[in-house]
């Protein structure tokens, strides 16, 4: 018969090596669990994030909106964001082919197939340069044009003509005055609202006339004088709703 300090030496060891071995085994069982469950929660994370943005996309594709050229500032105004800025170009004043309308350039052009030189039977366009425009609080007479491509929140934007404040419950974007080709000149163009607090393309006052802009004055022919009045500018107003 084994004496009872003997049995207990050799059972109570082994005892405590097979448990201590069955806890190491739980531990190691329970890391590879916990960062196998870890993997799967940062899986899923990316999934919903990208369907969140997915979701963003789509709400962002299908909200109102409408854009408009801000003319004579390099940025937007209020709530609309900038697409791009760049310069006003437009065809030489005293020719009467090229386009009529003005054009809001970027200012980081990307070229395809092309043959620098001028050719006699291509259409021009130019930098426009502000002529007059005394009204604006400060001299720009001469100095080239900027221009931002604007986007709105609004479904719809319009300038109007003769005012420099929207109607009823239009938003207004900015205000300014109403400018185009001087009418002595062979050249027909847009009318455009630029900005009443203008920008300038900064060391371009070269005088070159090349595309020019003049405000618009009111001619009593034709049109209802009052509420006009003769040789008197007009401003005007984009408005987004």
């Amino acid at each position: 018969m084994i004496p009872p300090i003997l049995l207990l030496l050799l059972t109570v060891p082994g005892g405590f090596v097979q448990s201590k071995t069955e806890d190491k085994r739980l531990l190691v069982s329970d890391q590879t669990v916990l960062h196998e469950t870890v993997q799967k929660l940062q899986t899923e994370l990316q999934q919903l994030k990208a369907e969140v943005e997915q979701l963003r996309q789509s709400k962002s594709a299908s909200e109102p909106s409408s854009s408009y050229v801000r003319w004579g500032r390099h940025s937007c105004s209020g709530g609309a964001s900038l697409v791009y800025r760049g310069f006003a170009g437009g065809h030489p004043h005293n020719e009467t082919g090229s386009g009529a309308s003005f054009l809001c350039l970027p200012d980081d052009p990307l070229w395809g197939i092309h043959q620098d030189g001028y050719n006699s039977y291509s259409g021009w366009i130019m930098g426009v340069e502000y002529e007059g425009g005394y009204f604006f609080g400060s001299n720009v007479k001469n100095y080239d044009v900027p221009c931002a491509v604007c986007l709105t929140p609004h479904q719809t934007s319009i300038m109007i003509p003769a005012r420099n404040a929207c109607f009823g419950d239009w938003h207004l974007e900015y205000d300014g005055y109403l400018m185009s080709n001087a009418h002595r000149h062979r050249g027909e163009s847009d009318y455009i609202c630029v900005d009443s607090h203008p920008d300038i393309i900064p060391n371009s006052q070269n005088n070159t006339d090349g595309s020019v802009i003049y405000t618009v004055e009111a001619v009593c022919q034709g049109l209802s004088c009052p509420p006009y009045v003769a040789g008197r500018e007009l401003t005007c107003a984009v408005c987004s709703k």
